[in-house]
């Protein structure tokens, strides 16, 4: 080699890349399906119709490659982590095996003193996501920010540095309008989302990450030199338009949060709705820039239509690619990108190298990893902060559409037996990095930078409202503070954010009230309450507003035998449908359907169904209650809404109405909770008569709304009078649950259970916020 470490600043870092699908050994591992196995099962789009299935078998020999990487010197591992190895179906479910196997891969690399830098995305979209429109579809955005939150969650620790997205034009334009790499499309409309989106998700990742607590972050671009093939304006026109979609498109809208005006003529008809204001998350700053520079190209005019150019080759000498070398191009990019985009920030030459077909004596190779490391020097000389300078690749491997056939590894891998031997431009590269001082740059992220994503809870009443902390899936602090007016909500919870330092991930406040379009109407508190006020309060990522007895059927979501008191059936709640009725301030009912292994919530009201008198001692009650509170009865009829009883608003009316038909036109109105314990201790005959109507109306009531939704998971009764008086649901409950007429046998047959969970509004958000997550 002409250079050698001690040629290059102190701090100045040189690498070796490589990609997931490319060599890992994608049909292992539990990974899902992606659109590069579909892609390469299709008839002429990939030589031979080669894939990623085995691959070079870094899946199960990781470890060699390390050891090979240490031998070699290097100071950093860029390598990329599969979407569909951690989320098969891109979303849901994790393949814990695929997170185990990247957290094995960080401290492998850490432990041998190579310092790992991770590229979330290199290519390999799960199939699940490419169904739903992939890199077409804006929701694109959030999909990827919550995998890169799960991937990094697990090893972003051991990170040195990171960067979303590999190569944003391969991406979006080669794949979606020139057709060459997965998904194969040609159209320009999808070509133009698909550019706009994926620089979205990367912002989107970039925020996910500083959410994190994480720090060196950075954005990779695949970058090729345009001349013109002639002097005519007409070719100067086209390579500028070239230049324009190739390079400045992407990294003009993460730098200058802008896009080329020659591009946007041909492409701003085509781009989504309000493009013009993702630039703010588009350009969330970042730590450094990547470049990837391989070859120059000659553009000309063409007679076609947008962009109306073509490629025409050049005189230059070219590798096995047939890509031409023009290492002074690599000098050009470096300091232009320097001047027009990035200022002070780091520079990474993040990959350069060569395919070859020489397996063993690639000394094509050596000479032009010299020319580039020249460039490199070139651009040093010129006051360019290049930190670092990566080589593609370490492997042989998969070169997509290409197959195995075109070499770039600075090590041989023979794709029948998978053995792996070092070629000449290895070990030159080994004795190069031999002299010099090692740098002595940090190996991963800051001790402590990182910290653990948070969620925010809220369980809002009229008077107080309960404020819980959730990390990792976990209730760690709960806070009670007065619900007050919406201002003072809502400071509350920009305090306890305030006070945590961080924003959570996501917010979900349930209260009682109708929900629609985002807003709740809290008819309790007397407040209206939207997504969009709890966004800005806290600055989550996601928010939602849920009715109080969505919160109560998701409570029982996860319950298990320790937390409840089983009535009916066995101790523990077997899986299935769920249906939760809730007397407490009204009658809350709510379902969780279960289908497929998933629960999806519905909840009604309860208190707004009709009780009529069940015997015949009851009518007299019934119809003083009438005299008591017309307005609730069901036309003419003596049948009332069911909360008018069956809550503990209704109580205190049912007492009345018991006193008077007794022949006590004067009883006084007493509170349900004295009404209770009178009833309980035996000392008051009036509140034993309310209390048996209210246990077994309530218990009718239960079976029959069981019947109806058929809840195979059980019956659950939740809330504070059910909590607090476990003695009402003894026997003349369930003879009332169970009576139905010949249906007796199926009421039977149902679990019935009181939950013993304390806080059940706080333990429901949670559930629904990581099931909304999880969505």
């Amino acid at each position: 080699m002409k250079y050698t470490r001690a040629d290059f600043p102190k701090d100045f870092l040189f690498g070796v890349a490589t990609s997931a699908y490319q060599i890992e050994g994608h049909a292992q591992g539990g990974a899902g399906p992606t659109h590069w196995d579909s892609f390469a099962a299709t008839p002429g789009n990939v030589v031979r119709a080669e894939n990623g299935d085995l691959a070079c078998d870094h899946l199960h020999r990781f470890e060699q490659d390390f050891d090979l990487i240490r031998e070699a010197g290097f100071d950093c591992y860029r390598f990329s982590t599969s979407w569909a190895r951690v989320l098969p179906e891109g979303r849901g479910p994790v393949n814990q095996a695929g997170l185990d196997y990247y957290d094995r891969l960080a401290d492998a690399l850490l432990e041998r003193g190579i310092r790992p830098c991770a590229t979330l995305y290199h290519w390999e979209l799960p199939s699940a996501l490419a169904d739903m429109g992939g890199w077409r579809n804006r929701d694109i955005a959030d999909w990827f920010a919550d995998f890169t939150e799960i991937i990094m969650g697990r090893i972003g620790d051991r990170m040195y540095s990171v960067a979303p997205i590999n190569e944003p034009w391969c991406v979006s334009w080669l794949s979606h309008f020139e057709g060459h790499h997965a998904p194969g499309l040609r159209d320009i409309r999808a070509t133009a989302r698909a550019m706009h989106h994926v620089l979205l998700a990367h912002g989107r990742a970039i925020q996910a990450m500083r959410g994190l607590g994480m720090s060196n972050l950075g954005a990779v671009f695949n970058l090729e030199w345009a001349e013109p093939a002639d002097d005519t304006l007409e070719a100067r026109a086209a390579a500028d338009l070239y230049d324009g979609i190739y390079n400045r498109f992407f990294l003009g809208g993460v730098f200058n949060k802008a896009y080329p005006e020659n591009v946007l003529q041909g492409l701003q008809a085509h781009l989504p709705d309000g493009w013009q204001d993702d630039f703010d998350t588009i350009g969330t700053p970042v730590d450094w820039c990547g470049l990837n520079y391989y070859t120059r190209k000659l553009i000309a005019p063409a007679d076609t239509p947008w962009p109306s150019l073509q490629e025409v080759p050049g005189p230059l000498p070219k590798t096995q690619m047939g890509w031409e070398i023009e290492p002074s191009a690599l000098t050009r990019f470096l300091t232009r990108t320097a001047r027009d985009y990035t200022g002070d920030l780091p520079i990474y030459v993040t990959e350069n190298g060569m395919a070859s077909p020489e397996r063993q004596q690639d000394d094509d190779r050596i000479d032009y990893l010299n020319q580039h490391l020249s460039a490199v020097q070139d651009a040093l000389d010129q006051g360019v902060p290049v930190k670092g300078y990566f080589i593609w690749s370490l492997l042989d491997n998969y070169e997509w559409a290409l197959g195995y056939e075109k070499r770039f590894g600075l090590v041989d891998v023979d794709f029948d037996t998978l053995e792996r031997r070092p070629k000449a431009s290895f070990r030159a590269i080994q004795a190069a990095l031999a002299q010099g001082e090692p740098v002595s740059v940090p190996m991963a992220q800051p001790r402590g930078a990182m910290h653990d994503h948070w969620n925010l809870v809220a369980d809002i009443g009229g008077t107080n409202t309960r404020l819980g902390v959730v990390t990792n899936g976990t209730l760690t602090d709960l806070r009670k503070s007065p619900t007050g007016t919406l201002p003072e909500f809502l400071a509350a919870l920009h305090d306890l954010c305030a006070e945590i330092g961080t924003p959570p991930r996501a917010v979900v406040a349930a209260g009682a009230g109708p929900v629609r379009n985002g807003s709740i109407r809290l008819t309790n508190a007397n407040l209206d309450l939207s997504e969009a006020d709890i966004a800005t309060a806290t600055g989550a990522d996601h928010t939602f507003v849920i009715n109080d007895f969505t919160a109560a059927a998701w409570s029982v979501a996860e319950i298990t035998r320790d937390d409840v008191q089983a009535l009916q059936g066995d101790p523990t709640p077997p899986k299935g449908t769920r249906l939760v009725v809730g007397p407490g301030t009204g009658l809350g009912v709510g379902a969780l359907l279960y289908s497929e292994g998933h629960y999806h919530t519905v909840s009604g009201e309860g208190g707004h169904v009709g009780l009529s008198p069940r015997t015949r001692d009851e009518v007299d009650v019934f119809e003083a209650a009438r005299r008591i509170a017309p307005e609730c009865f069901f036309g003419d009829s003596l049948t009332l809404e069911a909360e008018m009883f069956l809550s503990g608003t209704g109580l205190p009316i049912l007492y009345r109405a018991a006193g008077m038909a007794a022949g006590q036109p004067d009883t006084p109105v007493l509170p349900a909770k004295d009404i209770l314990q009178a009833a309980q201790n035996g000392s008051d005959p009036l509140a034993m008569r309310a209390a048996q109507i209210f246990t077994t109306h309530l218990g009718a009531v239960m079976g029959d709304m069981a019947v109806t939704v058929m809840p195979t998971g059980g019956v659950f009764l939740v809330g504070g009078v059910a909590e607090k008086n476990r003695w009402l649901f003894g026997d003349d409950f369930l003879a009332a649950f169970n009576a139905g007429g010949r249906f007796d046998a199926l009421r039977q047959g149902f679990g019935v259970y009181v939950s013993e969970q304390a806080e059940f509004g706080i333990v429901g958000a949670n559930n629904f916020c990581k099931n909304a997550l999880a969505r």
